[in-house]
Protein backbone atom coordinates (compact mmCIF):
# COMPACT_ATOMS: atom_id res chain seq x y z
CA UNK A 1 0.00 0.00 0.00
CA UNK A 2 1.20 3.34 -1.14
CA UNK A 3 1.51 5.58 2.47
CA UNK A 4 1.67 9.18 1.98
CA UNK A 5 3.89 10.39 5.18
CA UNK A 6 2.67 13.94 4.59
CA UNK A 7 -1.27 13.00 4.80
CA UNK A 8 -3.07 13.50 7.89
CA UNK A 9 -5.38 10.77 6.68
CA UNK A 10 -4.81 7.15 8.30
CA UNK A 11 -2.99 4.63 6.40
CA UNK A 12 -5.96 2.75 5.50
CA UNK A 13 -7.77 5.25 3.91
CA UNK A 14 -4.74 6.72 2.55
CA UNK A 15 -4.70 4.29 -0.25
CA UNK A 16 -4.68 5.84 -3.84
CA UNK A 17 -6.11 2.49 -6.18
CA UNK A 18 -8.66 2.23 -2.90
CA UNK A 19 -9.84 6.04 -3.02
CA UNK A 20 -10.13 5.63 -7.01
CA UNK A 21 -12.22 2.45 -7.05
CA UNK A 22 -14.35 3.98 -3.95
CA UNK A 23 -14.87 7.24 -6.72
CA UNK A 24 -15.45 5.31 -9.71
CA UNK A 25 -18.31 3.33 -7.73
CA UNK A 26 -19.74 6.58 -6.32
CA UNK A 27 -19.36 8.05 -10.05
CA UNK A 28 -21.31 4.98 -11.58
CA UNK A 29 -24.33 5.50 -8.95
CA UNK A 30 -24.55 9.04 -9.42
CA UNK A 31 -24.36 8.66 -13.23
CA UNK A 32 -27.97 6.85 -12.92
CA UNK A 33 -29.36 9.61 -10.61
CA UNK A 34 -28.50 11.65 -12.99
CA UNK A 35 -29.78 10.48 -15.43
CA UNK A 36 -33.56 9.28 -13.98
CA UNK A 37 -33.61 13.10 -12.99
CA UNK A 38 -32.87 14.19 -16.54
CA UNK A 39 -30.17 15.80 -16.28
CA UNK A 40 -28.65 14.47 -19.61
CA UNK A 41 -29.58 12.23 -22.12
CA UNK A 42 -27.78 9.67 -24.86
CA UNK A 43 -28.26 8.71 -28.07
CA UNK A 44 -29.53 5.19 -29.29
CA UNK A 45 -26.29 4.34 -30.88
CA UNK A 46 -24.08 5.65 -27.91
CA UNK A 47 -26.45 4.08 -25.45
CA UNK A 48 -26.33 0.42 -27.35
CA UNK A 49 -22.40 0.74 -27.56
CA UNK A 50 -22.23 1.30 -23.92
CA UNK A 51 -24.51 -1.39 -23.10
CA UNK A 52 -22.34 -3.71 -24.95
CA UNK A 53 -19.98 -2.42 -23.21
CA UNK A 54 -21.01 -2.93 -19.77
CA UNK A 55 -22.88 -6.38 -21.06
CA UNK A 56 -19.16 -7.76 -21.81
CA UNK A 57 -17.51 -6.33 -18.54
CA UNK A 58 -20.91 -8.64 -16.90
CA UNK A 59 -19.82 -11.60 -18.88
CA UNK A 60 -16.61 -11.31 -18.40
CA UNK A 61 -16.52 -11.01 -14.29
CA UNK A 62 -19.34 -13.75 -14.31
CA UNK A 63 -17.23 -16.10 -16.38
CA UNK A 64 -14.44 -15.84 -14.05
CA UNK A 65 -14.58 -17.98 -11.09
CA UNK A 66 -12.62 -16.37 -8.05
CA UNK A 67 -12.53 -19.05 -5.86
CA UNK A 68 -8.79 -19.52 -7.03
CA UNK A 69 -7.63 -16.20 -5.74
CA UNK A 70 -9.46 -17.27 -2.30
CA UNK A 71 -6.98 -20.09 -1.45
CA UNK A 72 -3.74 -19.58 -0.07
CA UNK A 73 -1.11 -19.45 -2.89
CA UNK A 74 1.71 -22.50 -3.03
CA UNK A 75 4.31 -20.29 -3.55
CA UNK A 76 6.76 -23.11 -1.87
CA UNK A 77 8.54 -24.08 1.54
CA UNK A 78 11.10 -21.09 1.90
CA UNK A 79 10.61 -18.61 4.33
CA UNK A 80 9.57 -15.88 2.32
CA UNK A 81 7.01 -17.64 0.59
CA UNK A 82 5.82 -19.07 4.23
CA UNK A 83 5.06 -15.38 4.90
CA UNK A 84 3.73 -13.97 1.74
CA UNK A 85 1.33 -16.70 1.46
CA UNK A 86 -1.27 -15.76 3.87
CA UNK A 87 -0.69 -12.03 2.86
CA UNK A 88 -1.87 -12.12 -0.61
CA UNK A 89 -4.30 -14.21 0.57
CA UNK A 90 -5.81 -11.99 2.42
CA UNK A 91 -4.73 -9.26 0.08
CA UNK A 92 -6.83 -11.11 -2.40
CA UNK A 93 -10.43 -11.83 -0.22
CA UNK A 94 -10.49 -9.05 2.85
CA UNK A 95 -13.59 -6.49 3.28
CA UNK A 96 -10.95 -3.96 1.17
CA UNK A 97 -9.56 -7.22 -1.04
CA UNK A 98 -10.06 -7.62 -4.75
CA UNK A 99 -12.70 -10.11 -4.53
CA UNK A 100 -14.89 -7.70 -2.85
CA UNK A 101 -14.21 -4.88 -5.40
CA UNK A 102 -14.83 -6.96 -8.20
CA UNK A 103 -18.23 -8.09 -5.88
CA UNK A 104 -19.15 -3.91 -5.75
CA UNK A 105 -18.47 -3.30 -9.72
CA UNK A 106 -20.74 -6.52 -10.36
CA UNK A 107 -23.51 -4.27 -8.34
CA UNK A 108 -22.61 -0.87 -10.28
CA UNK A 109 -22.41 -2.50 -13.55
CA UNK A 110 -26.24 -2.77 -13.13
CA UNK A 111 -27.06 0.54 -12.54
CA UNK A 112 -24.85 1.81 -15.23
CA UNK A 113 -26.57 -0.07 -17.58
CA UNK A 114 -30.13 1.53 -16.00
CA UNK A 115 -28.36 4.99 -16.08
CA UNK A 116 -27.78 4.18 -20.23
CA UNK A 117 -31.21 2.84 -20.88
CA UNK A 118 -33.04 5.92 -18.55
CA UNK A 119 -30.59 8.35 -20.69
CA UNK A 120 -31.86 6.95 -24.03
CA UNK A 121 -35.03 7.35 -23.11
CA UNK A 122 -34.58 10.90 -22.21
CA UNK A 123 -33.00 11.85 -25.29
CA UNK A 124 -35.82 10.26 -27.45
CA UNK A 125 -37.67 12.37 -25.55
CA UNK A 126 -36.11 15.39 -26.16
CA UNK A 127 -35.88 14.40 -30.11
CA UNK A 128 -39.42 14.03 -29.67
CA UNK A 129 -40.07 17.39 -28.30
CA UNK A 130 -37.76 19.58 -30.52
CA UNK A 131 -38.93 17.46 -33.69
CA UNK A 132 -43.00 18.67 -32.40
CA UNK A 133 -41.60 22.61 -32.87
CA UNK A 134 -40.40 22.19 -36.60
CA UNK A 135 -44.01 20.19 -37.41
CA UNK A 136 -45.93 23.03 -36.56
Amino acid sequence: MYLDDKSTVPAAWNDPARNAMDQMLENMKNFKESAASGQFAISESGGESLIKVIRMLQDWLEGHDTGTLEQKPMLGGSYGAKVMAPFLQEIASDEQGFIPQLARLRDVLADAETGVHQAMANYRRTEHAVAGTYRR
